[in-house]
């Protein structure tokens, strides 16, 4: 299977997008989005979603929305539940820290269902999942499914990869930049308290999960310099 790697415009991919949407002959367009923390992966898929809504030009409404999987992460009640709760909290954004089995879920009612499909947002604010934030609609044709583990074939993440039409690899060009970007948000999300402290929350857990992500991740059909 040949790999699209390239450097492509929100506009660009909008454009792409639209054409795949034609050929599906009424089937819902999947777009698994993914990419190791700090790869930019949630904004690019808003920019390209807002995109591909605006050349639609549809009149009554939007035809593309966003799934993110961070509204999928445990709750900090459930990580308490965990065998080792102190872990688990220290390592929130690992893998074993999602509700994947609702994920998979989610996306297969997004696959089959015509009717609206509800899903999680996570509330930076207050550091908790909140449900029902994200409403996919039947008139959604396209939708972009992001998230850190969005292209793992392992199970129990497998099942959800396998429901993509198209899985997009963002692939950061800058290492210093996106050592910046998560620097940055862990001390918005008050996560961290001075670069030092995130630099080491990089290095003990962000780090982690980018390389679980890169070492169970399928073949991507696209892979986005960003």
């Amino acid at each position: 299977m040949t790999i699209m790697e390239s450097t492509p415009t929100a506009e660009e991919l909008a454009h792409e997008l639209l054409t795949l949407a034609k050929r599906q002959a009424g089937r819902r367009l999947i777009v698994a989005v993914s990419g190791t923390p700090g790869s930019g992966k949630s904004l690019l898929s808003a920019r390209i979603c807002a995109e591909v809504n605006r050349q639609a030009n549809e009149a009554k409404a939007d035809i593309c929305a966003v799934l993110p999987m961070d509204g999928f992460h445990l709750s900090r009640a459930q990580l308490l539940e965990l065998p080792d709760p102190d872990e688990a909290q220290r390592r929130r954004g690992a893998h074993w820290t999602f509700d994947a089995a609702s994920y998979v879920t989610t996306l297969q009612r997004i696959r089959n269902d015509t009717e609206r499909v509800l899903a999680p947002m996570f509330d930076h604010a207050h550091g908790d999942p909140v449900a029902d934030s994200v409403c996919i609609e039947p008139w959604h044709r396209i939708v972009m499914a992001e998230g850190l583990y969005a292209h793992v074939g392992a199970e129990p993440w497998a099942a959800a990869t396998q429901l993509a039409d198209e899985l997009w690899w963002i692939q950061p060009r800058d290492a210093e930049l996106t050592q910046r970007r998560l620097v940055q948000r862990h001390l918005d999300a008050g996560l961290a308290h001075s670069t030092d402290e995130a630099e080491l929350r990089i290095l003990s857990n962000d780090s982690l999960n980018a390389a679980y992500s890169s070492e169970k991740r399928i073949h991507s059909t696209r892979i986005i310099l960003n």
